[in-house]
């Protein structure tokens, strides 16, 4: 899964202040092409001064093989429910339900059905970094 900006959007990904629309954010991942002919569509939001933030949009099935984070990170069900695992537990979350986890913890994430999420990661170490392989 391939995390940037908007083509053309000359937004910053990071600065003193941002506010997102999140609907209208997952509205427009879903009319782009990458959405209508493949599987998940995402945007980076915010990149930068020891802090990610990544709006996923997956369709029902859809699946993130095991990876992990190098820091700490949140991942807020906005639509719909996933299914998150780690080597120690797997857990339902519908929306609205907000899953956190330390640095390094390797997990899969599976869309049971369309889902909205968004994902922050926090530096490894305190210290800004990007996560992995979300």
């Amino acid at each position: 899964m391939s995390s940037r900006p908007h083509p053309g959007s000359e937004r910053p990904l990071h600065g003193p202040l941002q506010s997102f629309d999140l609907e209208a954010e997952a509205s427009r991942l879903r009319r782009e092409e990458a959405w209508r002919e493949g599987k998940r569509n995402s945007i980076t939001l915010r990149k930068g001064e020891g802090m990610n933030v990544v709006l996923l949009v997956m369709k029902a099935g859809d699946r993130l093989e095991e990876h992990s984070a190098p820091g700490p990170f949140s991942l807020s069900v906005r639509q719909g429910r996933i299914r998150f695992a780690t080597t120690e537990e797997t857990t339902e979350a519908a929306a609205g339900t907000l899953l956190t986890c330390d640095a390094e913890v390797r997990h899969t994430v599976e869309a049971l059905e369309e889902a909205v999420c968004l994902l922050t990661v926090a530096g490894a170490g305190g210290s800004p970094g990007a996560e992995s392989s979300e």
